[in-house]
């Protein structure tokens, strides 16, 4: 018989990143195969951002990222009713399929429950604690570690997110054209060189796919100072409650109090621990697709045809309708459901959507619930101030307000802190001032601690990011006279990733861009005259064909010849 614990009104908090006092490295991410991809080895840091021709795979990796960020945060599973309601992965109690059939032994329960026992008796140095975090006791940290490796059971669930999200029956037809090989997907995070290394490996072979994980046995486990309190909290309240089901069910024998005690805690504890070893795949995602002006325009259109579909009788057969790919139908479910929200932002945030709107929309953007309860998406500018004047009707606006809008509307209702939020091309339908601008927020949005990951095609983006990096060498007290000098990035914060054709690969191959202080741009170990994103070759050899053009023009008034 499972035991169902009841609700002490413990619920946690949105989870933010545990930092262990061993070195704690940026959390690696290698895939080959993957559509035009051969080849990709990323680092995940607070700001990432995709640049290179198209069709060389920047969408393809942004939306495999998505889905291993619902896979790993665990938000494509069911929720089973649990106190601890908001688990930080895939590893949560309420994520794991297993209760009596777990091989849980008389040592291992004497090992977590002696180990909450004793942490919850040393109370008054709990202080202490938050500022040090511990790592858990060796008898422990292995039956985490043997947690976190058990993951070949949700194969499949990995697998079908993956065609979800690229909108595709099966996962081969992502493989990259012409390779027997299946595509590979390594997540790995190196610690100091006393530390191995933590890797997850997702691997399709034919119709087959499998996940396996390695946690080596020189990896501590640390659960973090606020995330040990709660569980010691939630330790001594189950614990009354699995007493006081023994003692007035005659189901329940009291020999399974400490097995089913021992497997709560446990699941917090790997919850917790997995959490951080794999932090930042565990932070929740919103995918903001391309196309969003269309989308935003057409949005009602779509719902109202599919609701029409589904209410008609089976009398007499329908052509079936064309299926969406999951970011698209998770960017319609949001838009969908936003005019029954408040804002669910933290005021740091909500700022950041309030800037969006002053300095590069010149205006509000509203969702209100119409009659029908579908939310009416509009836009009130600035110098509209006779409050009688209705709003304008999104699709009545500026195609720069129709993109930005669904920015606004994530970042106010959706998105939290420790969020990360993907961006398809967010230069589309700006000017480049407006481009400048909106770059400058999303760096502010970095700062309040949100991930962002965009694709863009943009020199004036690129050149933006260099500025703000440029900036952050440059002490605050001498930065005056600088547009928002307070908005600046750290090196370490932003990862910019060049995707470029290789005919010897035989597709893309991805390498990291690196910020010249010299030539104040982003390359890759060539000369300050070569813009290795490879936009400043488009400007040269564009001037240059206007320079040949000219010159013949020339020629000819003078009468020469060539």
């Amino acid at each position: 018989m499972a035991v169902m614990p009841a609700d002490h009104g413990l619920n946690s908090t949105r989870a933010r990143a545990v930092t262990a006092p061993s070195e704690s490295k940026n959390l690696e991410l290698a895939v080959t195969n993957l559509g035009p991809i051969a080849e990709a080895k990323i680092k995940l840091r607070p700001m990432t951002v995709f640049v290179g021709p198209s069709n060389t795979g920047k969408s393809y990796l942004a939306i495999l990222m998505y889905a291993l960020h619902r896979f790993f945060s665990g938000k494509i599973s069911a929720r089973r009713y649990h106190p601890y309601q908001h688990s930080r992965s895939i590893f949560g109690p309420e994520h794991d399929p297993r209760d009596d059939d777990m091989d849980i032994s008389t040592e291992d329960v004497e090992a977590v429950i002696g180990w909450a026992e004793r942490v919850r008796g040393s109370a008054q140095t709990m202080n202490e604690r938050e500022r040090n975090p511990a790592a858990l006791p060796e008898s422990v940290a292995k039956l985490v570690r043997r947690r976190l490796e058990d993951v070949r059971r949700l194969d499949n669930q990995l697998d079908f997110e993956i065609r979800r999200c690229f909108g595709v029956k099966e996962t081969n037809t992502l493989i990259r054209n012409g390779v027997k090989d299946g595509i590979q997907i390594v997540a790995e995070r190196r610690g100091g060189s006393d530390v191995g290394i933590v890797e997850y490996r997702y691997a399709t072979k034919g119709d087959s796919a499998s996940l396996g994980a390695s946690v080596p046995s020189s990896v501590p486990m640390y659960p973090g100072s606020p995330e040990t309190a709660e569980v010691v909290r939630y330790f001594a309240e189950f614990r009354k409650h699995i007493e006081y089901l023994v003692a007035t069910n005659d189901d329940i024998p009291s020999i399974r109090q400490g097995p089913v005690l021992a497997r709560e805690v446990l699941g917090m504890l790997t919850d917790m621990c997995g959490a951080e070893l794999l932090n930042p795949l565990v932070s929740v995602p919103h995918y903001l697709p391309a196309s969003r002006t269309g989308i935003m325009h057409a949005h009602r259109v779509i719902v109202r045809s599919l609701v029409r579909s589904a209410a008609r009788t089976g009398f007499s057969p329908e052509p079936q309708l064309p299926t969406v790919s999951g970011v698209l139908a998770d960017f319609m479910d949001i838009l969908i459901g936003l005019g029954d929200r408040t804002s669910e932002s933290s005021g740091d945030i909500e700022d950041v959507a309030k800037a969006l709107e002053i300095h590069v929309l010149r205006g509000t953007i509203h969702a209100r619930n119409s009659v029908t309860g579908y939310p009416e998406f509009s836009y009130r500018p600035d110098e509209w101030k006779d409050e009688r004047t209705s709003d304008l009707p999104l699709m009545h606006t500026s195609s720069m307000v129709s993109e930005l809008a669904p920015v606004v509307l994530y970042l106010r209702h959706a998105v939290r802190v420790g969020d990360v939020l993907f961006i398809e091309e967010p230069e589309s339908h700006l000017h480049p001032g407006m481009q400048v601008e909106f770059v400058k927020l999303l760096a502010r949005a970095v700062h309040v601690g949100v991930r962002i990951v965009i694709t863009t095609h943009s020199e004036w983006v690129v050149d933006e990011l260099a500025n703000l990096v440029r900036l952050s060498d440059l002490p605050e007290d001498r930065r005056t006279g600088i547009d928002d000098a307070y908005i600046a990035l750290d090196p370490e914060e932003l990862g910019l990733w060049l995707f470029k054709p290789d005919e010897s690969a035989g597709g893309t191959r991805v390498a990291e861009l690196v910020f010249d202080e010299d030539c104040g741009d982003f390359r890759s170990g060539k000369d300050c005259g070569d813009f290795t994103s490879g936009f400043n070759d488009v400007a040269i050899d564009t001037y240059n064909k206007y320079a040949r053009i000219s010159n013949r023009i020339e020629g000819l008034r003078s009468g020469q010849s060539g």
